[in-house]
């Protein structure tokens, strides 16, 4: 009879027909012993390539190490040796010993385990030589930069080293202090990578330049052991944690946090010196505030009215409109994130399949541009949540972006109220009496609002619509209220422009009167339309 000690002594197959037998908990010893080599085979792999089939392996086993080596195929079938990690087969084997097939989720990944396939002593590798082969290759030695990006596609590389492995992260980065002078800049683009602690690595190594942009870097927090560094520039674009901000100035702040030595964040300079130069509001030119802050607070008023028809006039007859929407997964939006009424009229150009439809979708003339405006939801925008970019301004022209949150008005008991983040990008111009502006292009950006903007918007109280729309100053302004009392009211026109000449164009007033004289019948029948 066999001690029960002489595990160690032989191989063991584990396959999905044998896990039932519980031979995961039997052979647990073999498993951990740091000394064995595991084969890992995987079938359903003919028309895959390494990269594709390990980092599939490697994703799902996420954040456990498994560092594969010597990969090989045979009639098919995939394969590779792993030690030292015992926590992954025993996820893989929870997971039946099958892996999501990327490519072609009809068909996953099955593995088999051949537990002591080879000891160390049996089986040597030395991996170190090749990947500073590669280092080497990818070191710029006169600026200092090390181009790591999407580095597991690397041409010298015999072994499968993908950086999105903290082990793996560690060990390039450790063999980079090899390399004469030391590495002063990083550039860990494409690398899938999650998570910073891998770091440690370079440790007294005056680092001053990280580029992580195109990872999977999903947390604040996630920047920590940047905490002590030298960093001064960083580039975090294309990553999750992007998405969680719509105020570049928390953005900023976050990451300073823990940077603290930083001046440049994605390419843009942040710091001169102790002073931040990020603001949340620019104007090219100081001239332009009145501007601005009239246009807005007159545009956002009248597009939250009943009926957005009363906009024809600020458009010019020529004007141009475009429209795109976009959903951002992984907010608390998104679960309500339905944006199809805005994709039916949207332009975007990535997702148009026939090209030669991209000009359907750009729209041409006032009355045009509204009856697009009157086929969206009612909504009603937050004033505190905007951010206003005046990017050009001259005396005749003038280009001013908004961004902030809106939110749909129910228009049944059905309905849901739910908020959005846009940002809109207006184009001006003076017409040649010099006394009023239009818009001649406008660029409208809808997306499911981000969570930041959901705990923050629409906290501060508003005033009702009727007392924040402008008084009239020109015939034009007139001619528009003249319109709105005349929908709100079904007065007519010359009835409509009486309440309000006695009431010196005060739209509240002029509802007064209208209510007053109404109550008393002092109306006649004719003052009104289709009687």
């Amino acid at each position: 009879m066999k001690n029960a000690n002489t595990f160690d002594s032989y191989r063991v197959t584990i396959n999905e027909n044998n896990l039932p037998t519980g031979i995961i908990y039997k052979h647990k010893n073999l498993i951990d012993n740091l000394n064995h080599w595991h084969k890992f085979m995987i079938c359903n792999t003919e028309k895959h390539k390494r990269n594709v089939i390990l980092g599939a392996i490697l994703d799902h086993v996420h954040p456990l190490d498994l560092i594969p080596v010597s990969y090989g195929k045979d009639h098919g079938t995939a394969h590779f040796l792993a030690r030292n990690c015992g926590p992954a087969i025993t996820k893989l084997a929870k997971d039946n010993l099958t892996v999501p097939n990327p490519e072609d989720p009809s068909k996953p990944f099955k593995l088999t385990i051949i537990l002591k396939f080879a000891t160390t002593s049996e089986f040597k590798v030395d991996v170190q030589k090749n990947i500073v082969g590669a280092l080497t290759r990818r070191y710029d030695s006169s600026t200092r930069t090390l181009d790591l990006s999407n580095f597991s596609e690397e041409r010298g590389l015999t072994e499968f080293c993908p950086l999105s492995q903290p082990k793996i992260m560690y060990f390039v980065l450790h063999l980079s202090k090899h390399l004469v002078p030391l590495p002063e800049r990083f550039i860990l683009s494409h690398n899938r990578i999650k998570l910073l602690n891998s770091l440690d690595a370079i440790s007294g190594v005056k680092v001053v330049y990280l580029d992580f942009s195109n990872n999977l870097i999903a947390n604040i927090d996630n920047l920590m052991p940047l905490k002590t560094s030298e960093v001064s520039e960083l580039v975090l674009d294309q990553n999750p944690i992007c998405d969680n901000y719509d105020s570049t100035i928390a953005y900023v702040k976050d990451v300073e946090r823990y940077c603290p030595k930083i001046s440049i964040l994605d390419g843009v300079l942040i710091k001169e010196g102790i002073f931040s130069v990020i603001k949340p509001n620019f104007l090219c030119n100081p001239d332009c505030y009145d501007l601005a802050n009239q246009f807005l607070e007159y545009f956002f008023t009248i597009y939250d009215s009943r009926n957005r028809m009363m906009m024809e006039g600020l458009y010019h007859t020529n004007a141009m409109f475009s429209l795109t929407a976009s959903y951002i997964p992984g907010q608390l939006s998104s679960s309500s994130a339905h944006l199809r009424v805005y994709n039916n009229c949207a332009r975007n150009l990535l997702k148009i399949a026939d090209f030669s439809r991209n000009t359907e979708y750009l729209f041409r003339g006032a009355y045009t541009i509204m009856k697009i405006f009157n086929q969206l939801p009612p909504s009603e925008h937050d004033p505190s949540s905007f951010k206003v970019d005046v990017i050009y301004s001259t005396p005749n022209c003038a280009v001013i972006n908004v961004c902030g949150v809106f939110r749909e008005l129910p228009q049944n008991l059905l309905d849901a109220e739910r908020c959005l983040g846009f940002s809109r990008t207006f184009a001006l111009q003076m017409l040649s009496a010099g006394q009023e502006w239009v818009i001649i292009n406008e660029q409208l950006h809808v997306y499911n609002a981000l969570n930041v903007q959901l705990s923050t918007s629409f906290k501060n109280p508003k005033p009702t619509r009727i007392d924040i729309i402008p008084v009239a100053e020109t015939v034009k302004d007139q001619q528009q209220l003249a319109n709105a009392l005349k929908i709100i009211t079904n007065l007519n026109t010359d009835w409509s422009k009486k309440c309000l000449e006695e009431c010196n164009y005060d739209l509240k007033k002029a509802l007064a009167l209208f209510i007053d004289l109404y109550k008393v019948d002092k109306i006649p029948s004719e003052a009104f339309l289709n009687m």
